[in-house]
This record gives structure tokens, C-alpha cells and sequence, in this order.
């Protein structure tokens, strides 16, 4: 009877053990696909040279956002934009990127150049590069 009781907890354990392991390693593969954009999070206005288009691109194609993802969902990944403009049927979430920067904010002279994400009843629709 013992040796029963044994072998039952032994199961047990080794169950919370493995979805315990799981868990982790699933937790941990989620985490990871986001670790770039810290640094384009705290790249505020593009000052110091993390905000790539490119970047950008392949994370939206790679997780097939388009068409696919709401504005809170770009948000959640890219962080908060430099600029919105629009309004709540077409909108457009800009970040600014490679910024000539004096004190962490782009000087007013300097060209800007922007990363796009263009929404259109808050799905994302594109994304793009637009330099003034």
C-alpha cells in the first residue's frame, strides 16, 4: 500500500514539475521575440540610432500583423508613438528614427524622419518610412 501511495505522489510530482518546465520555456520564447524593442522603447525620438525600419518590417511580417493587429497591439510591441495623427477611422502612429538630437530631443532644424504604422478602423494596414 505504501509503495502505491509512493509511486502516486512520485507521479505527481513529476507532472507539476514538467507543466512547471513548460510554462517557463513558454514564457521565456514569448519574452524573447520582444527583447529588441526594448531598446527602440527607449530610443525616444530616434536619437540614438535603434528605431529601424527594417526592424520594424520583418517583426510585423514575422508575426503577420497586418490586417491582423490593432493599434494597442503595435503599442504593446513598439511602445508608445512620437506623434499620432488622424482620426479614430484612419490613424497613423509615427516614430521618429536616426534623429540628429541635442539633450535627447531632435533639433527643430534637422530633417525627420518618421516610421509609419497606418491604421484603418485600428487595424494596421501598412508601414512604411517617411522623411521631411
Amino acid at each position: 500500500m505504501e509503495r502505491k501511495e509512493s509511486y502516486e505522489t512520485k507521479s505527481k510530482i513529476l507532472f507539476i514539475l514538467k507543466t512547471l518546465i513548460l510554462f517557463f520555456l513558454v514564457s521565456c520564447s514569448k519574452e524573447s521575440n520582444h527583447k529588441p524593442f526594448y531598446k527602440w522603447i527607449d530610443d525616444k525620438y530616434g536619437c540614438k540610432g535603434y528605431r529601424k525600419i527594417e526592424l520594424a518590417k520583418s517583426t510585423i511580417s514575422k508575426n503577420r500583423m497586418i490586417n491582423n493587429s490593432s493599434e494597442s497591439d503595435v503599442v504593446k510591441i513598439f511602445g508608445e508613438s512620437d506623434l499620432v495623427e488622424g482620426n479614430s477611422l484612419n490613424k497613423e502612429l509615427l516614430y521618429l528614427s536616426n534623429s540628429n538630437c541635442e539633450d535627447g530631443h531632435p533639433t527643430k532644424e534637422s530633417d525627420k524622419c518618421y516610421i509609419v504604422f497606418t491604421f484603418e478602423l485600428d487595424q494596421l494596414k501598412s508601414i512604411s518610412e517617411l522623411c521631411e
